[in-house]
């Protein structure tokens, strides 16, 4: 039965209103060896009780994080969801709202994102927050497309340690465009290297983007990094986890322009990578260049709070080469739902819970010390992961993995010059005990060689 039921003699005059004789006609320009010759091998339909019970097998062959001892970050963070955070969340005013982008989106909905704009604004110390974007990748991205339009120049100079995957991102973002990028390394403790990046900076560049904490889990001199690039006119752009910012100086504080990352860790669980949403926070100046759509605070005209729309710099609003982006929907839910996990925590409890994954994190980092045979190429300033590094990496992450448990990422297929290294992360769903029967799963794995 076809995806469309369309009639034959619907099929017919469709055709005749295009000048198509049959429907194959519409697939003609395609070679030959990308068509189907036989019918596809499809099984016969099932009920419902048999649909039921085939979905449920192939559901089992899925294995739960939660019957793991997992330290895997690199992105993407197991934290703790309170429960009522998916109960207020799946409330059909929320989780049925058709697209909340459009304008006449509701009173309730654009409040709940004009309070997540407020909370990104809280935790990054700027003057404005967009209304969320898809995710880490693309909010990265698009900070470095608004920062060459503010500066009109044609290069960007970017860290080699932020996220592969958002590198990549841009490099695909940046590929339709006339503009270059050029990656400055770090050097050996895991920091940029500032003589690379002063030197870069002096063959021009629009701005400059780098991670912190970064790839490697370190902490980057922000303040340093951000003076000299002003030197040079050009701006800077920070990657951030947002729990890092419950502990560490706010980004503006430190002479940022623009900050962005991934909102996963505020309350999105690990589910296949997600859900997750992007956020994108600049300082007032840079308003009209900030891609997406933010929402404002006014009155109407009875003088009760109001709130709209405040800026739609999209091409469905406005002309197609004043559009500052192409992106044409947010991520509304799953920002409403940072929104309410950061009032469920509160001021102190979000502190609380970076400080436990801060802590937890130097107690692996000291106990991984104690090995013989593992070696810490980094210093200890972190915030919930770092790199470690050991003799046939790979081989001991598998063996692990059949003892329930997951080591982390393995960093030697994305960097070359780490061979057999680790990034492991603690979170405040870590105990004690975790961590000191993963220090003896790989005593007993080492010794047994």
């Amino acid at each position: 039965m076809p995806y469309i039921l369309n009639t034959k003699k619907e099929i017919k005059e469709l055709l005749r209103e295009i000048g198509a004789s049959c429907v194959d006609d519409l697939y003609a320009h395609l070679p030959p060896e990308v068509k189907l010759k036989k019918s596809l091998d499809l099984p016969a339909g099932l009920s419902e009780q048999q649909v039921r019970k085939k979905i449920k097998g192939l559901c089992s062959r899925n294995v739960s994080l939660e019957e793991f001892n997992s330290f895997l970050g690199a992105g993407c963070y197991d934290h703790y969801i309170p429960s009522a955070l998916p109960f207020i969340v799946n409330q059909p005013q929320f989780v049925t709202a058709y697209t909340s982008y459009q304008a006449e989106s509701s009173q309730g909905i654009l409040q709940a994102i004009y309070e997540y704009q407020s909370y990104i604004c809280l935790l990054t110390g700027m003057d404005v927050s967009n209304a969320s974007l898809f995710d880490g990748a693309s909010s990265f991205a698009e900070a470095v497309l608004m920062s060459l339009r503010l500066t009109r120049k044609k290069k960007v100079i970017i860290s080699a340690a932020i996220h592969p995957e958002y590198r990549e991102t841009l490099q695909t973002y940046l590929s339709g465009f006339d503009f270059s990028i050029e990656e400055v390394g770090f050097n050996k403790e895991g920091f940029i290297d500032r003589e690379a990046l002063s030197a870069a900076l002096d063959q021009g560049g629009g701005c400059f983007a780098f991670q912190s904490p970064n790839f490697f889990g370190l902490i980057e001199d922000a303040s340093r990094l951000a003076s000299l690039v002003k030197e040079k006119e050009a701006l800077t752009v920070m990657v951030t986890n947002p729990f890092s910012l419950a502990i560490f100086k706010e980004p503006s504080s430190q002479g940022v322009d623009i900050v962005c990352g991934d909102g996963q860790a505020l309350g999105g669980n690990t589910s296949l990578g997600g859900p997750s949403f992007g956020f994108l926070a600049a300082r007032k100046q840079y308003l009209r260049q900030m891609p997406g759509r933010i929402v404002g605070k006014t009155q109407d005209l009875e003088g009760k709070v109001a709130y709209c729309l405040t800026l739609q710099a999209r091409e469905q609003h406005i002309r197609r080469e004043k559009a500052t982006s192409n992106i044409c929907s947010n991520q509304a839910l799953n920002a409403i739902g940072a929104a309410v996990y950061l009032s469920l925590l509160g001021k102190e409890g979000f502190r609380d819970m970076a400080l436990y994954s801060f802590n937890l994190a130097q107690y692996l980092y000291a106990r991984l010390g104690e090995i013989k045979e593992v070696k810490l190429p980094f210093p200890r300033r972190i915030f919930n992961e770092f790199v470690w590094e050991i003799k046939d990496a790979k081989d001991l992450i598998n063996k692990l993995y059949k003892k329930k448990i997951i080591a982390g990422l393995y960093l030697g297929e994305r960097y070359p010059q780490l061979e057999n290294c680790i990034l492991s992360c603690c979170t405040e769903k870590k105990t004690r005990e975790d961590i000191d029967n993963f220090i003896e799963a790989i005593k007993e794995i080492l010794h047994s060689n």
